[in-house]
């Protein structure tokens, strides 16, 4: 059902930007919960009110929350009530039974303020992504009564959503699974933003594929005439020998492997292929690299230290001059000092710079979740997190580099 309504080119840019989003998800509930948040690489799969299930959930816990800029539409989250259950103790410092557990008014509060941290870092790497503003409302937090419930309310007869499935560990405490639910259209507005130079034609014409099948609903077991693009592997073959056109791959319900995500389609157009190919590799290896990083923070990482050198001031006194210790200090107390944040650096050739454009990914040498660096007029003084405060990125110092300083002193 996947192809039927997204390409495989839609569906592996929906899973980057999730990766990318909640990549930043990590970082703030991390520095809320106080312990390392791994969430790993999606899996994108489109499902319809019958097949939708979630079984492995249950109990589960929903969070809505509604985009108000930048987006149009819903994104529904389902969790474990276990796994709500160790966030709410890990964020309040206590510890609940199975049986004193409930969302009462003040759990609703605390898990609502994890999904506010948390969806507003998504939303945040959203908007420097697509370069626009993109806000959302207050989450709202509830219990799923039943799997019929849930799907009375978020879906509809004809139109399937787009279900993403993610695993979530959280140091020691949890390692679990969640699922994130969003419209048809609303994948495609995050697509159409992710491709700003429009979509590939594969899209295109997938597009086209769903609007022929709604209309051919009505009249559901009459065969088409003119439909150009069969549906079944047999038609496909019986074209072939009439035209001279390129069998796409059999599509199924399940969600392709990765081998079978390069196998791009080529169309009539000559030069859309290799454009097309040539993304969704550039794609997969991209979340290779994601795959990478996050084996790598599993293990231990030496702490840096960065050297700091006093600068050796010439001498300005004269004959005569009485040295006093508190003379001009309000003066020297303000002056100006530019502070800076480095989240990492890389090196790229000439060939490598000219080819980066709107949407373009550059990977940093700091593995996700490693504290960056503070200077102060060029020079590293700290360490710290990285937080957001009111929708602006700021930093947490946990570490002061002056070690070199007192002993020099």
């Amino acid at each position: 059902m996947n192809e039927n309504y997204l390409s495989t080119m839609e569906i592996d840019a929906i899973g980057e930007i999730l990766n990318i989003s909640l990549g930043a998800s990590a970082t703030a509930v991390s520095t809320m919960l106080d312990a390392r948040v791994d969430i790993t690489t999606p899996v994108v799969r489109v499902e319809n009110k019958a097949d939708f299930a979630f079984s492995n959930l249950k109990p589960a816990i929903g969070v809505e929350i509604t985009y108000i800029e930048g987006l149009s539409g819903k994104n529904v989250m389902l969790l474990k009530r276990k796994d709500v259950k160790v966030i709410v103790e890990m964020l309040m410092g206590t510890t609940f039974s199975d049986e004193e557990f409930e969302l009462n008014e003040m759990n609703i509060s605390a898990i609502c303020e994890v999904m506010n941290q948390m969806m507003g870092a998504s939303s945040t790497a959203l908007s420097e992504l697509f370069g626009t503003t993109v806000n959302i409302s207050t989450p709202k937090s509830f219990e799923v009564e039943g799997e019929d419930q849930f799907k009375e309310k978020y879906f509809t007869e004809d139109d399937p959503m787009v279900v993403i499935g993610f695993n979530l560990k959280i140091g020691e405490k949890m390692e679990s699974e969640f699922l994130n639910l969003m419209s048809i259209e609303l994948a495609k507005e995050l697509v159409s933003g992710f491709f700003t130079d429009g979509l590939p034609e594969e899209s295109a014409k997938t597009d086209e594929k769903v609007q022929q099948k709604k209309a051919a609903e009505p009249v559901l077991g009459q065969p088409e005439q003119e439909d150009r693009q069969p549906d079944t592997p047999e038609a496909k073959e019986a074209e072939e020998g009439v035209s001279e056109t390129v069998t796409r791959p059999a599509q199924t319900d399940i969600q392709p492997s990765a081998s079978e995500k390069t196998q791009t389609p080529v169309m009539e157009n000559t030069q859309t292929p290799v454009m097309s190919g040539q993304m969704a590799e550039q794609m997969l290896q991209t979340m290779q690299m994601m795959q990478q990083q996050m084996l790598q923070m599993q293990q231990a990482q030496e702490e840096r230290r960065i050297s700091v050198k006093k600068a050796a001031a010439p001498s300005l006194k004269s004959e005569g001059y009485v040295e006093d210790p508190d003379a001009n200090l309000d003066l020297l107390m303000n002056v100006p000092l530019e502070l800076s944040v480095e989240i990492g650096r890389t090196k790229k050739q000439v060939k490598e710079i000219l080819e980066l454009n709107k949407g373009s990914l550059v990977v940093l040498d700091r593995i996700a979740g490693e504290p960056v660096d503070l200077y102060v007029n060029g020079e590293c003084i700290a360490k710290g997190d990285v937080v957001v405060v009111d929708d602006n990125f700021g930093i947490r110092i946990t570490e002061i580099l002056q070690e070199e300083i007192i002993a020099e002193e």
